[in-house]
């Protein structure tokens, strides 16, 4: 799982856990000491080395 989260790139779809346990998703826009900052629809979310990470789907890049 960590090697995925290693994976995440800027743009990507990233699932994760909250402290209830339930599963959201976000677009991640920045990485920092902390982890991914994931924008959701309630507001910012850090998800932090691996801990509450699900997974993540790949956006999709033009290629030029």
């Amino acid at each position: 799982m960590i090697k995925r989260y290693l994976e995440i790139k800027n743009g990507d779809r990233v699932y994760y856990q909250n402290k209830q346990g339930q599963t959201h998703s976000g677009k991640a826009v920045l990485y920092g000491p902390a982890g991914w900052v994931i924008k959701c629809a309630h507001g910012a979310q850090v998800v932090g080395e691996h801990e509450n990470y699900v997974g993540h789907k790949p956006a999709k890049r033009s290629k030029i």
